[in-house]
């Protein structure tokens, strides 16, 4: 990229508008910081929802590492 090129580009980006896209999660009473160990979770059974969560918080690890670990001992299992 040249000088030129780099200053059209800063002074496009610092002189617009921010223009969000996409729904407000504040508005499904989700919290900054909280959407991505909520998105995930949206369309699991409320039980598997709650399993996730606890395991989560007790063993402080993401719901991704829950899951993962589960998936790992099916597998194990030869299931």
């Amino acid at each position: 990229m040249t000088d030129a090129e780099c200053e059209y580009w800063d002074e496009y980006f610092t002189n617009q508008d921010y223009k969000p896209t996409g729904p407000n999660l504040l508005d499904f009473g989700i919290k900054p910081g909280f959407a991505n160990r909520t998105l995930i979770l949206g369309e699991l059974d409320k039980e598997v929802t709650a399993y996730l969560r606890t395991q989560a918080e007790k063993f402080q690890k993401s719901h991704t590492q829950v899951l993962s670990e589960l998936v790992h001992e099916k597998l194990a299992l030869g299931a």
